[in-house]
């Protein structure tokens, strides 16, 4: 079956800045650029995380660079892709200090720069460095104070609070954004955190397969019927693991198998993961299950892009994706 641009998500990439040198980061931030794709993001761990396909709960050893200052390097090294960091940690990112930052980097790139959120979940990330991780409510008590907070900011009001986890007298954030700097929030959980994105959020980043995307979207639209937000004020996402695409499905698998060793996975942890990657294929099949996404309400899709980065895959994915321009395309609500 052929696929149009325009039956697809955009897309976009959440660069590991792990097991890498600055120039190859570099190197494949323009790549991105040059190739058409929506966004380019960087990603906020100290530690290499492991997921769901590792047999480590402390994630995995290895050189990482720090988020932000990648992201600020992404800027210099581009021209008109939006970028962000995707998704800062609410246990080690002080709000305000958080909003001063992208405000900063929004300016010097021209107003292209998103502010991610989340609640924070690795824990060799917080403890080796001497950030609390408490239990997951109050890590959802302290998103919610701290989204709260920063879309406050972001919007220009003064802020006077005292939280159990926010305490700011007489915040601004002055100079403005020179772009729109959306508030992205990140997480799937559908009592708090989805409830603060509908309160809080210009664009959600959820997980998961197309169902379970798509059941998460449905608990937002709830949400916002609650407080009487439109929900197509909100725009859709959605992270998914690395793509890599190839002539042959087994000639993928081995491919992208061995880029994830490279990344610190025994070879048998990298074989699983690959193998149960739906976008480690030929790109005829990869193609519908993007297009899956976009027909459940992603307008985009954010990958995962590991080291050594694959440039044939950015190339035969680039093919198809040349319809969708690029620019920010975000409204505030």
């Amino acid at each position: 079956m052929t696929h149009r641009a325009t039956d697809l998500p955009r897309v976009g990439f959440q660069v590991w800045s792990q097991s890498t040198t600055w120039p190859e980061l570099a190197r494949t931030a323009r790549d991105i650029e040059r190739l058409g794709f929506n966004s380019l993001w960087s990603n906020d761990h100290f530690f290499p995380p492991a997921g769901a396909g590792a047999d480590s709960a402390e994630g995995l050893d290895g050189p990482v660079l720090e988020g932000w200052m990648t992201l600020a390097g992404f800027a210099s090294e581009t021209s008109s892709i939006p970028l962000g960091v995707m998704v800062s940690g609410a246990g080690y990112r002080n709000p305000g200090l958080l909003v001063k930052m992208a405000t900063a980097l929004d300016h010097i790139s021209g107003g292209r720069m998103s502010l991610g959120l989340g609640a924070g979940w690795h824990e060799r990330d917080h403890r080796a460095f001497g950030f609390e991780l408490p239990p997951i409510r109050q890590r959802l008590d302290r998103l919610d104070e701290q989204a709260a907070a920063v879309r406050a900011l972001r919007d220009g009001d003064e802020v006077t609070t005292s939280g159990r986890w926010v305490c700011m007298e007489r915040a601004r954030n002055d100079p403005a954004p020179l772009g729109p700097l959306p508030l992205m929030i990140g997480g799937s959980g559908e009592r708090r955190t989805l409830r603060i994105v509908a309160r809080d959020a210009d664009a959600w980043n959820g997980e998961g397969d197309v169902a379970t995307f798509a059941h998460k979207s449905g608990v937002l639209d709830g949400h916002c019927a609650a407080i009487g937000r439109d929900p197509a004020a909100i725009r859709r996402t959605v992270g998914l693991p690395p793509p890599h695409l190839r002539a042959t499905q087994a000639e993928a698998i081995a491919s992208l198998s061995s880029i994830l060793e490279h990344n610190g996975y025994s070879p048998a942890e990298a074989a699983t993961m690959a193998a149960d990657d739906p976008f480690a294929d030929t790109l005829d099949a990869a193609l519908p299950r993007l297009a899956a996404y976009k027909a459940a309400g992603a307008d985009e899709v954010m990958f995962d892009w590991p080291a050594p980065f694959d440039t044939e895959t950015l190339e035969r994915l680039s093919a198809v994706l040349v319809a969708h321009p690029q620019g920010n395309g975000w409204a505030r609500a």
